[in-house]
């Protein structure tokens, strides 16, 4: 610790690690200067929620607050400097991660990144049941499509932060003071807005527990943003041209495919720890492909792909140790269905992608194996809903391949209803669906703008049903966990019901 006089207001700083404080010798009253270079906190933000971002110690005693609601310090004091008595200890940092649009199922290198699974643990209380109210409520920012971030951002505690890549905005959520606030840019570049979809949006974190980068697709580049939770701005910076598809972090590299100056494709390797980018080799893609429909990457160990309605771009090995783009168009009559969820993951590592094959009949769902020149094809009887290895059709869980119908000896579900499997948990091994009544066909189902009664159940050991709600495309329902609880966000609803992660 040191300590110095600051001649323009006779404040003392006191430096105290990594964290900068200011002291009033006539009051005695500490202010938070900086905090690990993120500079101070705005003179309106909450105390409260400024001491849980720092690690600060709050006290309530009058004798501190020097008329103040309540007085901070830093968090290595365990005493009152005014009165000698001992200080609440600082809040307990919680270093929890959420990267959207899934949570974050790249942690492992050999689980496939970019399907609809979570390394996250999703477990609820047997005891819920649709009668039962959520534990906690949380309201919405502006009307909006948002994805969540749950992330330190270099801050002491995991900040919740909603992010509408449509409008180039951020949000964060403070918890105390129950609200939302958006974050401003610090400097001259602005976040630019992304104009995928929900299907091929993606981003990648460099680090959520730490000095957090956040790469994310714009129409004017691949923006690499920093966000300060404490001084509530951001800075960005762009790299590249206009990104076609999401970034995936891949081998230690962010990888995204970009327009060239020629309105061409290509794929770009940039290292997270700097800004240069690097040109995958590998022929361009035409330019129509720019405009198509895109699924956001998948990758494993052995390749990335970007599924596209007009092929697949691909990034793996060559004959030698460089990597080498290629595009593989689909067969003819065959156009992938990415309304129906992520592909399926099969036991042996391969994914296959719902298609419909237009036939003489007017069309056919097929499986299409992924990242081979001549794929395997399977064909379906129906459409099948999946999150990569759990699908259903309509109401059946599918034990095995997704394109053979059940046996007659396994338990069929009524007919008359269908289940959307939103969010699969690996750590859990518990699959989160949305059960809506149909009597319709899955097609007419995405077609409709009608308001569904919807019944949320997690299935695992023990199938918990524990929430209903009416909504348009209950489909659109994402999930996302903080501070320890199951949050479902659908664009249509102001507050998002949240049930506690049972331990």
């Amino acid at each position: 610790m040191s300590t110095s006089l600051t001649t323009s207001h006779q404040n003392e700083r006191w430096e105290l690690g990594d964290q900068v404080w200011s002291r009033n010798p006539t009051t005695g009253a500490f202010d938070l200067a900086d905090y690990r270079g993120l500079g101070a906190a705005p003179a309106t933000f909450n105390p409260l929620d400024l001491a849980t971002l720092v690690g600060a110690r709050v006290s309530f005693d009058e004798a501190d607050r020097g008329g103040k609601p309540v007085a901070l310090y830093p968090g290595a004091f365990k005493f009152s400097p005014i009165t000698g008595r001992a200080l609440p200890e600082p809040p307990i940092a919680h270093l929890d991660t959420w990267l959207p649009p899934f949570g974050g199922d790249g942690s492992a290198a050999d689980q496939p990144q970019g399907l609809g699974r979570t390394a996250v643990r999703l477990a609820l209380r047997p005891s819920l049941s649709v009668e039962s109210l959520p534990d906690r409520h949380l309201g919405m920012p502006p009307a909006g499509n948002y994805q969540f971030l749950v992330s330190t951002c270099h801050a002491c505690e995991s900040g919740l932060f909603a992010l509408d890549a449509s409008r180039g905005l951020i949000y964060h959520w403070l918890p105390h003071s129950e609200c939302w606030l958006e974050v401003y840019p610090r400097g001259a570049e602005i976040l630019v807005e992304s104009s995928l979809d929900d299907h091929a949006w993606g981003m990648v974190v460099k680090d959520p527990q730490g000095s957090t980068k956040l790469f994310m697709p714009t129409e004017d580049g691949l923006a690499i943003v920093t966000v300060n939770p404490v001084a509530r701005t951001y800075e960005s910076q762009l790299v590249g041209r206009r990104c076609a598809g999401a970034p995936v972090m891949w081998q230690g590299r962010v990888y995204v495919p970009m327009l060239e100056e020629d309105r061409k494709l290509g794929v770009y390797a940039l290292n997270p720890k700097g800004s240069a980018l690097r040109r995958v080799h590998g022929p361009k893609v035409a330019a129509a492909t720019a405009t198509a429909a895109w699924f956001r990457p998948l990758a494993d160990r052995r390749q990335i792909i970007w599924m596209t309605s007009m092929g697949q771009l691909i990034v793996k090995r060559g004959s030698g140790t460089a990597l080498e783009t290629s595009f593989l168009p689909w067969a003819s009559g065959i156009t992938p269905r990415f309304d129906l969820g992520s592909p399926y993951l099969s036991d042996s590592g391969h994914l296959w992608q719902q298609c419909l094959l237009q036939d003489e009949q007017g069309g056919q769902i097929v499986f299409v194996q992924l990242g081979l020149s001549e794929p395997e094809i399977r064909p379906a009887s129906s459409p099948r809903l999946c999150t990569g290895a759990a699908c259903f059709q309509l109401a059946t869980r599918l034990r095995g391949d997704p394109w053979l119908d059940p046996d007659d000896d396994s338990p069929v579900a009524s007919a008359d209803e269908v289940i959307f499997p939103l969010l699969a948990s690996t750590s859990a091994s518990t699959l989160l669906c949305a059960r809506v009544s149909n009597t319709r066909s899955v097609d007419d189902l995405f077609a409709s703008n009608e308001t569904y009664t919807t019944t949320f159940e997690l299935r695992g050991e023990h199938d918990v049903q524990f929430w209903v709600d009416r909504m348009p495309r209950p489909w659109a329902t994402r999930p996302f966990v903080y501070s320890g609880h199951l949050y479902l966000y659908h664009p249509d609803k102001r507050r998002s019901p949240g049930w506690r992660i049972d331990s």
